[in-house]
This record gives structure tokens, C-alpha cells and sequence, in this order.
């Protein structure tokens, strides 16, 4: 679905049936999906609306379901009001949620002096510790619920995130090549897989800046809990020895920790193809330890 008119048009429709009189405002948009701020009187919510056919890669149903999952466990999250395919609408999948309002991590972060720092560092852990609180009955995408040990699951997510190509198959080859860090026993828990800056809000209240609300739950599975913090180590300025020392006492480290964490982290690398010095070099660095 191409333009920006025919998204604002199915929003529009959704937003009657389920806000009523309401004010659009077009936050982003693509060939495939669009983010819009729904505005009735006080309340403010969030709007995506993506095209069916993008699933199983994007499933707004999922997602809301994930994010539902994370909300109950103590993760700050926007309420999720509605989400699916309309039923007018069979080509459009939507997520209808309260918006969360702040600021993003990377623009507070600089702002704050130490002691606000550490603070900031231990609710980020103490959301982690609440996300992988919530345990899934086996590995894999959170709508299948075929059993699936961690390799058989990351291989089948590798196929799920990559384009099919070299990077794709150098991830399988990575993961056979190291399958014997990911045979020990693990637990299933809910897994963000992108908890970067960007996703991460902070706001001010009356004692200092708080965690406001962790967005973008798009690419949520049952993983291992090892997943999100070997990527969050991975990126500039999202732990620091606070952030380890709260997470450790609630996650204690495991063998192959340091090598596993490597095996994510070039994933992550392979599944996220830009065009630049920086990448390129940590992917390079990588490669290098791992082959």
C-alpha cells in the first residue's frame, strides 16, 4: 500500500470504530505500514496499520500480545486498546495502543549526572529482570506453539529476520558452527529483541528522570533470556556496571556467556544491513572471533 492518502484513509476508518471523533496526525509511513497519533479531547493514542500481507514478519496481533504479556509482568508498556484485522478491512493489520509519552534514551542520557545515571541504569535492568520474568512454554515465535529447542528456534528466526542470501546463510553457518553453546538447558522467556535507544522513553517526575515505557514489541519471541542484553551490550550506552549489577543478582552469568553473546550480537548484525563504516567494522570484528 504506497501512499500516504490511502493510509490516512484506513486510519481514519479505524479510528471512527474505535475512538470516534478523533485528530490524525501521520508520525511515519512506508509502502508497508504507518504510525499515526490519534488525538480525542485528553486522550492520546498511537496507531499502526501495516499491510496483512507482511506477516508472519510483521504480525500486529503478535505484538500486542507481547507487549500485553510484558504489561502484566511490570514492564512499563503502553496499554494495548485494540489490534488485528479489521474485518473491513482484510487487507490491514492495526495495533491501536495508549501513547507513552517521554523522552528517548540516547537524548536523556547525556543529560544526566551520575547519580541519575545509576538510577536510570537500574530501571533499565529492573524492566529486563520483569520482561524475562514471564516464562513461554517453549522457543520460537509467540503465536506457534510447536515445541522447538533455542538452536532449532534461532535457525527458523534467522530465516524469519534475514533476506534470503549470503548473510543469511553465513548466520546458519555461524549457528552450526557453534551449536554446542546453545544445546545446554535454557529457559523460555519473553524476548524484546530490540531494545535500543529509540525504544526506550524516559520522563521527569517530581524524584528525577524514570523509565517511562519500553515501545516497538514488533519483533518479540520466546527467546533466550541471554538474547536481549548480549545486543544491549553490544550498543553504545545501553548497560554500564550498574545496569550488570542489578541484572546479575536476579540473572546470574552462565558458562559460554561471552561466546554466546557473540554468536547474538553478529545475528543481530547479519539481520540489520546498513551501509556504514561503523557497521561494517563491528561485523568485521565479529566475523573474525567467530570463524
Amino acid at each position: 500500500m504506497p501512499a500516504r492518502d490511502p493510509w490516512l484513509a484506513v486510519a481514519r476508518a479505524l479510528a471512527d470504530r474505535h475512538v470516534g471523533v478523533a485528530r490524525l496526525d501521520l508520525l511515519g509511513s512506508s509502502a508497508t505500514h504507518a504510525v499515526l497519533l490519534v488525538r480525542a479531547g485528553t486522550t492520546r493514542l498511537v496507531l499502526k496499520v501495516a499491510a496483512a500481507d507482511t506477516r508472519p514478519g510483521l504480525d500486529l496481533a503478535r505484538s500486542a500480545a507481547a507487549q500485553e504479556l510484558a504489561r502484566r509482568a511490570g514492564v512499563p508498556a503502553g496499554t494495548v486498546v485494540a489490534a488485528g484485522v479489521d474485518a473491513e478491512v482484510p487487507a490491514v493489520q492495526y495495533l491501536l495502543q495508549e501513547e507513552v509519552q517521554g523522552s528517548e534514551w540516547r537524548t536523556v542520557r547525556p543529560q544526566l549526572r551520575p547519580a541519575e545515571l545509576a538510577r536510570a541504569y537500574a530501571d533499565i535492568a529492573g524492566a529486563v529482570l520483569a520482561l524475562q520474568s514471564v516464562t513461554i512454554p517453549s522457543f520460537g515465535a509467540l503465536d506457534d506453539p510447536a515445541p522447538r529447542g533455542l538452536l532449532d528456534a534461532l535457525h527458523t528466526r534467522v530465516d524469519l529476520r534475514i533476506p534470503e542470501g549470503a548473510r543469511r546463510q553465513q548466520a546458519h553457518d555461524v549457528l552450526h558452527d557453534h551449536a554446542d553453546l546453545f544445546r545446554a538447558p535454557d529457559r523460555p522467556t519473553l524476548t524484546h529483541d530490540d531494545l535500543h535507544h529509540a525504544n526506550l522513553l524516559f520522563r521527569r517526575d517530581k524524584s528525577g528522570w524514570v523509565l517511562a515505557g519500553i515501545l516497538d514489541w514488533d519483533k518479540a519471541w520466546a527467546g533466550s533470556a541471554e538474547a536481549d542484553v548480549a545486543r544491549m551490550a553490544f550498543w553504545d550506552g545501553m548497560t554500564d556496571p550498574v545496569f550488570w549489577s542489578v541484572y546479575r543478582e536476579g540473572v546470574p552469568e552462565r558458562d559460554g556467556w561471552a561466546r554466546r553473546a557473540e554468536v547474538y550480537q553478529l545475528l543481530w548484525c547479519l539481520e540489520y544491513d546498513v551501509d556504514t563504516a561503523r557497521h561494517r567494522q563491528d561485523t568485521a570484528a565479529l566475523v573474525a572471533r567467530l570463524t
